[in-house]
């Protein structure tokens, strides 16, 4: 478990996500994304159940969780769109021994969005997401690269992909999910 403090009384801790958690992911999800976006439950609780390792919540100091970060471990070296689908089977693609990681999703309440860390060096979600991938990655030490994708119209998140060393390797353009906007695929080598 991690520790942070933000320029004021707020800390955060993050940890490893359960089952328990979903409500919590789920207020989340649906204060993150347009309905044709979020995914279900279902969706979630297949993911902690299948991809041990790979599921992080960020608390704050009365343990509300207010930040989520879940990922898969895939062994395919090409992806096809369909890789990328809502609400596809992690149970399907989910390898312990894969060595691509595949964050699924990432999101904070809105009203956690856009804070700083007490030494003013990184934003919350900026730190969220970086101590998520030091963990996963000396979790899963065969790791040799992480992909994400992303709504081209979501510059905040792209922006916090490209300080922490993504790439766009891959434009998807009319993507299905998107409701037709572009969806872009950035990748980051390991071990970084």
């Amino acid at each position: 478990m991690v520790g942070c403090h933000l320029s004021g009384q707020q800390s955060y801790t993050i940890r490893q996500a359960y089952t328990a958690d979903i409500a919590a992911v789920m207020q989340i999800e649906v204060q993150s994304f347009d309905a044709g976006i979020a995914e279900d439950e279902a969706v979630f609780a297949e993911r902690l159940a299948e991809a041990e390792g790979c599921n992080y919540v960020l608390e704050n100091a009365d343990h509300a969780v207010c930040g989520y970060f879940t990922a898969e471990l895939w062994t395919a070296a090409q992806f096809t769109p369909s890789f990328f689908d809502l609400g596809h089977s992690v149970r399907d693609r989910h390898d312990p021994a894969g060595t691509t990681l595949y964050i699924s999703s990432f999101a904070l309440l809105p009203e956690v969005r856009g804070q700083r860390t007490a030494d003013k060096t990184s934003g919350i979600a900026e730190y969220f997401f970086s101590a998520a991938l030091d963990y996963i990655t000396a979790a899963f030490p065969q790791l040799q690269r992480i992909i994400l994708l992303v709504h081209e119209d979501w510059h905040k998140a792209i922006t916090i992909y490209e300080g922490q060393g993504f790439t766009r390797i891959q434009v998807l353009d009319n993507f299905s999910w998107f409701a037709g906007k572009k969806a872009f695929i950035y990748q980051k080598m390991t071990p970084y």
